[in-house]
């Protein structure tokens, strides 16, 4: 799904549009992505095409911890400019600052939502997804998920169960 930059309006597009995205690859399994929704304006300024709106998703994930299934509805906030052509580096003599973070290049004559939403979502996964913030995870001896069973192996700190 594409947005045409010469149909946005001087005084800008606003969208809100459910998008369907592949699965996205994360520590080289396929992880699927559902619910996808980008909403938010595009306006133009000078050469540039800004877009400022939101993203939203539910990803299928494993728990760090335990290694059980996690559903986990991510959202956040989305601020793109989208300059025709490559974008340059920054000068290495000073700091990055929000708009070098938000610099994204395009062909100059349409903008992909699935690809802004695609690279939007990969921020808001968390490194370390669990299941639930008390997750006691796997025993390293054993194996046994400590949310499930209280296993008998010595050294074992968490003592077995923990209340869910």
């Amino acid at each position: 799904m594409f947005i045409e930059v010469n149909r946005i309006p001087p005084e800008g597009l606003e969208i809100d549009r459910a998008l369907e995205l592949q699965p996205i690859v994360l520590g080289g399994d396929s992880t699927p992505v559902d619910g996808v929704r980008l909403a938010g304006s595009f306006r133009r300024s000078r050469g540039d095409v800004v877009f400022r709106g939101t993203v939203e998703a539910v990803l299928s994930l494993v728990c760090s911890r335990c290694a059980a299934p996690v559903t986990l509805s991510v959202s956040g906030s989305c601020h793109r400019i989208f300059r025709k052509g490559p974008i340059g580096r920054p000068a290495s003599e000073r700091e990055l600052d929000e708009e070098d973070l938000a610099l994204t290049p395009f062909d100059g004559f349409r903008i992909d939502l699935v690809e802004t939403a695609r690279e939007e979502i990969y921020l808001l996964v968390p490194l370390k997804p669990l299941c639930r913030e008390s997750c006691a995870g796997l025993c390293p001896r054993c194996g046994a998920n400590r949310n499930q069973v209280a296993c008998e192996c010595s050294g074992n700190s968490s003592g077995g169960v923990t209340p869910g």
